[in-house]
């Protein structure tokens, strides 16, 4: 999408100077901005320093997305890791009763108590996760949706300039994958979570003792109710927030 977005402006470029040698009439303000990704002020001829220009307007939205990509495999790393440690609690429980797990009633109920706590330790981390990224996440859901709805604006004011459609496509898509990115990854952790109560549901519970089944009764109840990541404290990341915010943003174009 970067690669897109930066050089549809120069094939503008080029398309333009070759329609410009027919029509010496056209607005010099517009001549000197068409080939730019955006409207920029160097306090210098554009058109003599258009080279230099362009490339340092690629390096810095280079820079910028890789920042952006940085912190979206920052955020990608927390998130598998807290799916591991669901998958791990998982098998843990599954095998509750399997090999030497099983050599006395003591060992099941210590396994049972060990998952207990890897259960309760892998949703505080859930929940340092959802503390860590709650402000920056209801900042950038903010800003996605008005960019979106901007967006919109621009493609039925462009409607009749193909080159400018292809960049604002570019960008759009670039938009609405990052915001499906994030809500991915939600939905992740509340799969994640929602799978031990099938794990715990699958063991063989009725070969346990009695101490050991209240125990996993209780890893089963809290399983009821996902882990879950929210923004602001309010809207939870899921397939559902996507389509939300998509339909927000149309309705509001």
């Amino acid at each position: 999408h970067t690669i897109l977005y930066l050089f549809a402006p120069l094939l503008t470029k080029l398309s333009y100077v070759e329609s410009n040698k027919t029509n010496e009439l056209a607005n010099e303000e517009l001549k000197s901005q068409t080939g730019l990704p955006y409207r920029v002020n160097y306090m210098i001829d554009l058109d003599t320093y258009y080279v230099p220009i362009f490339i340092h307007c690629s390096v810095c939205d280079l820079i910028y997305t890789v920042l952006l990509s940085v912190f979206d495999v920052l955020y990608l790393i927390v998130i598998e890791y807290s799916c591991g440690l669901f998958i791990a609690l998982r098998s843990r429980l599954e095998i509750a009763l399997v090999s030497k797990l099983t050599i006395t009633k003591d060992k099941c109920y210590s396994n049972i108590v060990y998952s207990i706590r890897r259960h309760t330790e892998t949703i505080q981390f859930v929940a340092i996760v959802e503390s860590v990224y709650s402000l920056a996440l209801s900042i950038q859901t903010g800003l996605i949706v008005f960019i979106i709805s901007f967006l919109g604006y621009q493609v039925i004011k462009n409607v009749q300039d193909v080159n400018r459609l292809v960049n604002l496509f570019a960008y759009l898509n670039a938009v609405l994958f990052t915001q499906f990115f994030v809500n991915w990854q939600g939905q992740k952790v509340i799969d994640s979570s929602e799978k031990v109560f099938e794990s715990a549901y699958n063991s063989e519970w009725y070969n346990m003792p009695i101490a050991a089944r209240k125990l996993l009764i209780m890893i089963m109840m809290r399983s009821e109710k996902p882990s879950e990541l929210r923004i602001g404290k309010i809207v939870v990341l899921s397939y559902i927030t996507f389509n939300t915010v998509s339909i927000i943003t149309l309705c509001i174009k």
